[in-house]
């Protein structure tokens, strides 16, 4: 295990004013009692310095962090004590131009907003609350005027599993500067009939591995795509003939997919964009999570108490939580994520196989590769590294 995170996550607060379908906050309209103090936000970043430069990346998210009056004061402390910071904030009336401006003058790093349909209807829809389309589209108007880089997030659901087309062209278009796809985790108010299945998760790791050949923005499979990395290795063995492509049993949705993007590039409803086998280069690693009242857990996934920056000191938790360690070796996964080729570079989703199973340690329950089908094989990290294909957090926010 790494002697420090890449990143900590904070839930600075409960409190928001949408009500989205995947909430593993469970956020509500208020904020709780017991959150952090302002005293308290800036101990955390004196905590977060404590493990040394390069620090942790600061990782502000909620509910709706703009719901705190200190929001602004607490980036400042961070920045000048050397932290590069970002923010997920909600698409409320909240992200307007004072605001942004003001995240903008604080020293924000990047902003990351959430974008779960290609339109109205369906983001509104999922979001809970009409008219969250229109704001989330004006506020990158602004974003891009006082020049604030931003990146946008999906969820993927059954829900808009069939338009991410449309939503990565229209990321694009908007001016982000990545676009970041989460698989559900049934936590929180997500729910596993709102996931898809793992034959459509390999269809979609598929497709996300055909939008990294653009190089329009940064593009990235994060929580609860770890096969995802499987995925990239062997379609680059393909791509070598070292493998033959029936190996990847391409289903329905990736062909659905890919021919939705090809013609919409080709109707002139988008403008052109080159293909380029070139990446930015970045570092990764893990990142924790710290909840709005201080307690410390694996991730934001993952509901099992390691500590409580309250009571203890940030390193000292990481550093000794014997979950985190176990969550690092292979030789303590079961099922098929146990035995599989993959492991060493994969692990499974352990956040998902501990929301469906209770077991953190079990096989990726949406997993839909057979262990042995590829066998063992030597310069899967080089393939990764030569990719930068991770589902981890980055450590240079300057994507």
């Amino acid at each position: 295990m790494n002697k420090k995170p890449i990143s900590i996550m904070w839930e600075s607060t409960i409190a928001c004013g949408l009500a989205c379908k995947h909430c593993k906050a469970s956020a509500k309209k208020t904020p709780d009692p017991d959150e952090l103090s302002t005293e308290e936000a800036m101990d955390l970043v004196d905590q977060m310095v404590e493990f040394g430069k390069p620090y942790p990346i600061l990782r502000i998210t909620g509910g709706n962090a703009l719901m705190r009056d200190d929001i602004f004061e607490i980036i400042k402390c961070a920045k000048g004590e050397g932290l590069n910071v970002t923010i997920a904030p909600s698409t409320t009336p909240l992200l307007n131009r004072e605001n942004i401006t003001k995240l903008k003058e604080a020293g924000t790093d990047v902003v990351a907003i959430s974008i779960d349909g290609a339109d109205a209807e369906s983001h509104d829809n999922f979001r809970g609350v009409k008219g969250t389309f229109d704001t989330m589209v004006k506020a990158t108007q602004i974003m891009n005027d006082v020049k604030l880089p931003f990146r946008l997030l999906t969820t993927v659901t059954k829900f808009n599993v069939r338009n991410l087309p449309e939503i990565f062209l229209l990321s694009k278009r908007l001016g982000a500067i990545g676009w970041y796809l989460y698989m559900l985790i049934p936590t929180g108010r997500g729910k596993i009939e709102h996931g898809i299945s793992p034959a459509e998760f390999e269809d979609v790791f598929n497709f996300i591995y055909d939008l990294m050949k653009y190089r329009v923005m940064t593009i990235n499979a994060i929580a609860g795509s770890e096969p995802f990395r499987r995925v990239a290795i062997m379609r680059r063995l393909v791509e070598e003939g070292k493998l033959n492509e029936e190996v990847l049993r391409l289903g329905e949705l990736y062909r659905f997919l890919k021919n939705k993007l090809d013609n919409l590039l080709s109707s002139g409803s988008f403008e052109k964009i080159e293909v380029s086998a070139k990446k930015k280069h970045n570092n990764f690693g893990k990142g924790i999570f710290v909840s709005r009242n201080g307690s410390v857990y694996p991730s934001s996934f993952m509901p099992i108490e390691i500590g409580n920056v309250l009571n203890d000191r940030l390193a000292h938790i990481y550093a000794s939580a014997e979950i985190l360690r176990d969550l690092n070796n292979t030789k303590k996964l079961k099922g098929r994520c146990g035995i599989c080729e993959f492991n060493d570079v994969c692990r499974g989703s352990r956040s998902r196989a501990y929301a469906v199973t209770g077991d953190y340690l079990a096989e990726d329950p949406y997993c839909a590769y057979q262990p042995g089908t590829v066998g063992k094989r030597e310069g899967n990290e080089a393939i990764l590294q030569e990719l930068r294909v991770t589902n981890f957090s980055r450590q240079a926010p300057s994507l």
